[in-house]
């Protein structure tokens, strides 16, 4: 790491904890980027890749936003689909994912991960010469998307929200909620038991250990799925009780993905709040049929045909699109 200029991007910046391009199979058609990109004046940084398109055109990049207990490079197979269609393509691990959580699953502030994507959209923004990225956001990404793009609606072109968690299949009533917010004040790095524990993400999605010994051990057992800390569970809660005024504020086109076959999210809570939006024709909507709730990560069928809407979507958001003093990429 560059320690003189740390907020300088640089062009395959790594180190020992992120793979090696011949273990990310780069395609021909994109350029490869990693960064350990830092967020914070604590010294914390989030692990990001990506695929610059060499197709050219002046398509916003994609910058996609994982949900619960998925990491950016289970989006590699989505960022190299997205760079072969030409348009640039990048993800990172969100705080409490990825090799790298100082404790998996855990975070103080949800605002924190609207910072990390502030510093991470500003990277995109300017490897692509002043083009914001369109933000895309998977289950609480699309949370995380919202409250980013509505605050801050200079550093996105538009935002996608793939079966965002407003409303779960299995939601804990008030007094289980009630109960993780004293625990979250008690004891907010100590993970939510499975009782008590909402269900964010699909079961099958499940957490690698960290060392050696443990994936040896899992890959005889199976890993275990990822669990929320108190005090992550928390945040999260509030966040999505947030989300309406935050999607009210939105100034860019947004486009809403149902999976079809979802058995997480609900989406009767989404479409109340879409349908008051001030500009409705800022706001599509589009029901995506065969498709479970972890959309990008359950298979190449389901991701193509997720991304297929995606980039269809993209492309008349670009065609739309006055960027100032954007310039074509070199």
């Amino acid at each position: 790491m560059d320690t003189e200029q740390p907020n300088t991007p640089k062009t395959g910046q790594t180190d020992s904890r992120m793979e090696s391009a011949a273990a990310l199979s780069v395609p021909d058609s994109g350029e490869l980027y990693r960064y350990l990109c830092p967020v914070d004046h604590k010294n914390n940084f989030v692990a990001m890749r990506g695929l610059r398109s060499k197709k050219g055109g002046r398509h916003p990049a994609i910058l996609l936003i994982h949900d619960v207990g998925e990491s950016s490079d289970m989006y590699w197979d989505c960022i190299k689909f997205i760079c072969e269609q030409g348009f640039s393509a990048y993800s990172y691990d969100q705080r409490g994912h990825g090799a790298d959580a100082d404790i998996s699953g855990h975070l103080d502030r949800f605002q924190d991960l609207v910072a990390d994507l502030l510093q991470v959209a500003s990277w995109v923004r300017h490897m692509h010469n002043g083009m914001s990225p369109i933000i895309v956001g998977q289950g609480y990404g699309a949370i995380v998307a919202t409250e980013f793009a509505a605050k801050y609606p200079l550093l996105n072109t538009g935002v996608v929200l793939a079966a965002p968690t407003l409303e779960l299949a299995w939601m804990p009533g008030p007094f289980k909620r009630y109960i993780i917010k004293v625990m979250s004040d008690l004891a907010p790095r100590i993970k939510v038991p499975k009782g008590l524990h909402p269900r964010f993400s699909n079961p099958l999605h499940r957490e690698m250990g960290k060392t050696l010994a443990t994936r040896f051990i899992q890959s005889l057992i199976g890993p275990r799925q990822l669990r929320l800390t108190f005090a992550f569970a928390r945040e999260l809660f509030e966040a999505m009780d947030s989300f309406s005024r935050h999607f009210q504020l939105l100034k860019k086109p947004v486009l809403i993905l149902k999976p079809g076959k979802d058995e997480v999210a609900r989406f009767d809570s989404i479409e109340k709040i879409a349908a008051t939006h001030p500009n409705k024709a800022l706001v599509s909507t589009r029901t995506v049929a065969n498709v479970h709730h972890n959309c990008f990560t359950e298979g190449s069928l389901p991701m193509a045909s997720i991304l297929d809407e995606v980039l269809s979507w993209s492309k008349g958001v670009a065609s739309k699109s006055s960027i100032p003093g954007a310039k074509d990429p070199p």
